[in-house]
Order: structure tokens, then C-alpha cells, then sequence
């Protein structure tokens, strides 16, 4: 019972956080200018957060002390919107709350009951997140455990969480992870115009076929699969309805990526690379160059600090001056091609994203923004499986052999890059409810 009293207020804590620094208030007032704004609200609260906390990674101050400041203000700001201006809860009536607050419940129980990490969690993840716990930070992990290349802002908000919850267990930090998959899979089936029952099966089965436990043992995946999956709504939403809070949204969710995985910057790199193809369909160019522009800085500053303070590793084992005959490079193409297989029946999200592809491209009134949206995830599409064929290859003459590599990552490539896809899922579905 008591161990359930602190998953609830895991969940409680959660709340409070993602509804700081923009208050229910504002929900009103402005965001309601915005369409799909709902969920919204506390997602960008969250990126708000996740950023002052990557700041914070880099300096001694007690995370206690910044966590109890924190909840009190959002309480005491948000007390003022619901009592002093009274907040129209009318405007929450599109979200089924409830629904998301059991699912996120019995997820966190479910962890709780099996709380195991995995072994790359053991013996990498699972040390920062332990340091920072301790109220060490950046500048101390040279002297911890583990790989120290890796990026830390996934497990700083794992130790930073695990520090102030009530439960006082290291998984207790794992459930943020949680949270805003959760979170990032409800704002986006927003965008589903179908009656309401059938969003929530909708909901449902997507949640199905994206979560696994295995994930949320310490990998940091399912932070970039959420990520790309709420920066893919917000950019189709910038496309659509033209306003800047959407492409500032999505810039916030590129570029905490690197800051998560080694990968970011690559993924970064990509998104920005078809943004650049596609300027030409953007009414507001200079927008898209200074996402092009900040972004690059962001990841030059972000190697040179890993540079200067820790070990840095582009290619992670990985041999750039590799050499084949035809042969092994066939021998290697069949290789990856059935690892790619294997990985997509793992993760059938895939699945019904191909199956989505074929549905749009075969329906002949895709209107011109939605089709400005599908070009751009093309692009995404076709240059993430070349990088893909890239990292195999350079690992082509490693000493664990192409295989290990290929049966210990590309499933958990795939996954968090299919966050990216899952809006072609959205817009099959209601294209196809206009064509019945």
C-alpha cells in the first residue's frame, strides 16, 4: 500500500512538474489561439524543464532544493489560474485524462514489480543516473564507471527524479521515461478526426505496439523515440498552420537529442539536411536557416565541451576507413537486410508505417501542406536507413563481428527513429476515413 501511495505520487509529481513555467492559465488565454494544444501544454513545459535541467547538469546546485522550489511555485502559480481567474476545465474536455492517468499507473506498477535494469543500463546508464543522485554533475563523470562518452541528460532526469521521489528507488526515476512516451503518443492522436471511442482503441494499439519493457530497464530509446515523435507533430503542425511556437517546439526536441544518445547529432543532422531540400516550400525561410544555423552551433558547442571534459567517440567502434570486395559487400547487404526484418517484426510499428506509406501514395488527394509534410519524412525516411547502412559498415570489421552489432542495436535504432513516422499512421487514417 505504501509502496502504491508512492507510485501515485510519482505520477502527482509528474503533473505539478509539466505545469511549470506556463501555468493552466495561459492554456487559456493563449495556447487555446493554437489547435491541438491540449497535451501540448505539458509537454512543452516539460522540454522547458528538460532544458533548464541540462543547464543545471553543469553546476552544484542541490537538486533537492531546485525540486522543491519548483513544485511549489507550479502549485502556487497554478492555484492563482484555477481560483483567482477560474480556469475553464471545459477546455481539457477533448482529452480523456483518466485514460492516460491509468495507463501511466499501470506502467509504473508494472516496472515497479519487475524493476530490473539491463545489462548496457548496469553497467553505463545506471552510473550517471547514481552520480547525479549524489548531487555530482557533468564535470564529475570522468571519475564514475562506465563509458564516459555517453551523453547524460536522459539519466540526469533519472537520478534527478529518483532523488525527489517519495519512493526513494532508482526505478522511481525510470517512470519520467514513462510519462512523456506516454504523454507524446496522446498529442499525437489529437490529430485523429474520428469519433472518440476510436481514438482511444487507436491510442491503445499504438501504445501496444510501441511499448516494451525491455526499453524502459535504463535505455535512453524510448527518450529519443518520444522526442522525435512529439517534434514530427509539431513540425507537421508548423506546416500547417504556419506559427512559430510549432517550429521553436520542434527545434527544443532536435536538439536535446544529442544530449540523450551519441546518435542525436546524426539524427539532428538528417532532419536539418531535409529541411534545407525542401526551404523552397516554406513561406518563412529565415526561420528554417536559423533553425539550420542554431542548430549546427548547438551541436559544435555540445562536442567541444565532451571534447575538452570528457572522452568523445563519433563512430562508437566503428572503422570510417573500411574496405570490402563484392562479395562481402553482398554477403554484408544480406546481413543488415535480414537484421532490418527481424527488427521490423519486433518493433510492428514498422509495420503498419510501410503500410501507411503505401495507403498515402496510392491516394491521389493528398492536399499540398500534408503532402509538403510527407516529402519532408521521405527525405527523413531514406537518408536514416543510409546512415543506418553506415554504422554496419563501419563496424563491418569489428572484433565482435557485424552480427553481434547488428542483433544488439539496429532493433533499438529502428525503434527510436519510428517516433519520427508515426504522423504518416495519423494522416492514412484520416485520409482514409474521408475517402469511406
Amino acid at each position: 500500500m505504501i509502496e502504491l501511495i508512492g507510485i501515485i505520487s510519482c505520477l502527482l509529481i509528474f503533473l505539478i512538474f509539466s505545469l511549470f513555467p506556463l501555468p493552466l492559465g495561459l492554456a487559456g488565454k493563449f495556447l487555446s489561439n493554437y489547435k491541438f494544444y491540449k497535451y501540448d501544454l505539458l509537454l512543452i513545459n516539460l522540454l522547458i524543464n528538460f532544458v533548464l535541467l541540462l543547464f543545471l547538469s553543469f553546476t552544484k546546485i542541490n537538486l533537492f532544493y531546485y525540486f522543491i522550489s519548483l513544485i511549489c511555485l507550479s502549485l502556487i502559480i497554478n492555484s492563482y489560474s484555477l481560483f483567482i481567474n477560474k480556469f475553464n476545465f471545459k477546455n481539457l474536455k477533448d482529452i480523456n485524462f483518466l485514460f492516460f492517468i491509468v495507463i501511466n499507473l499501470i506502467i509504473f506498477i508494472f516496472i515497479a514489480r519487475e524493476p530490473t535494469l539491463s545489462w548496457d543500463s548496469q553497467k553505463n546508464w545506471f552510473y550517471k543516473a547514481q552520480s547525479f543522485f549524489y548531487n555530482y554533475n557533468f564535470f564529475d563523470l570522468d571519475k564514475i564507471l562506465g563509458v564516459d562518452y555517453y551523453p547524460h541528460l536522459g539519466t540526469y532526469l533519472w537520478g534527478f527524479f529518483w532523488k525527489n521521489s517519495l519512493l526513494g528507488h532508482e526505478y522511481s526515476g525510470r517512470f519520467i521515461f514513462v510519462f512523456i512516451f506516454l504523454l507524446s503518443i496522446f498529442s499525437i492522436c489529437d490529430h485523429l478526426n474520428v469519433k472518440k471511442y476510436i481514438k482511444a482503441l487507436i491510442v491503445t494499439l499504438i501504445l501496444l505496439l510501441c511499448f516494451d519493457n525491455f526499453l524502459f530497464k535504463g535505455y535512453q530509446e524510448v527518450l529519443i523515440f518520444s522526442l522525435m515523435l512529439f517534434a514530427s507533430k509539431n513540425i507537421y503542425d508548423y506546416i500547417i498552420y504556419k506559427k512559430n511556437l510549432y517550429l521553436i517546439t520542434s527545434f527544443m526536441c532536435f536538439n536535446l537529442l544529442p544530449w540523450v544518445k551519441n546518435e542525436g547529432y546524426l539524427l539532428l543532422l538528417i532532419f536539418i539536411f531535409s529541411l534545407l531540400v525542401t526551404i523552397k516550400k516554406f513561406p518563412k525561410k529565415k526561420d528554417i536557416i536559423l533553425f539550420a544555423c542554431f542548430s549546427t552551433l548547438l551541436i559544435i558547442i555540445k562536442k567541444l565541451i565532451f571534447l575538452n571534459y570528457l572522452d568523445i567517440n563519433l563512430t562508437h567502434g566503428g572503422n570510417l576507413s573500411f574496405a570490402f570486395n563484392f562479395f562481402d559487400f553482398v554477403n554484408l547487404l544480406i546481413t543488415i537486410f535480414v537484421g532490418f526484418v527481424v527488427a521490423i517484426f519486433k518493433y510492428k510499428i514498422w509495420i503498419f508505417i510501410f503500410l501507411s506509406i503505401y495507403l498515402i501514395s496510392k491516394n491521389k488527394k493528398i492536399n499540398h501542406k500534408d503532402n509538403q509534410f510527407i516529402n519532408l519524412l521521405k527525405i527523413n525516411l531514406i537518408m536514416y536507413f543510409l546512415l543506418i547502412l553506415g554504422i554496419y559498415f563501419s563496424v563491418s570489421d569489428h572484433v565482435y563481428g557485424i552480427e553481434w552489432w547488428i542483433d544488439n542495436s539496429l532493433d533499438r535504432i529502428l525503434y527510436q527513429i519510428s517516433g519520427l513516422f508515426i504522423m504518416y499512421i495519423v494522416l492514412s487514417i484520416n485520409y482514409l476515413k474521408i475517402k469511406l
